[in-house]
């Protein structure tokens, strides 16, 4: 006998929650560039002082 079919639902399903533990990582990390580019673009204080 084979493997029955009902565990079919089962991996779809489980697939649909790993694709969105790896969009919602990815979301993660970009905004943590992003986030980070904003730091490193704004200039700071000490910087403007001294001007």
């Amino acid at each position: 006998m084979g493997k029955p079919m009902y565990n079919f639902g089962k991996t779809a399903k489980e697939k649909a929650r790993q694709q969105k533990q790896m969009d919602k990582a990815s979301k993660r990390r970009i905004a943590k560039q992003s986030k980070d580019n904003i730091k490193s673009s704004t200039p700071s204080e000490d910087s403007v002082i001294a001007e």
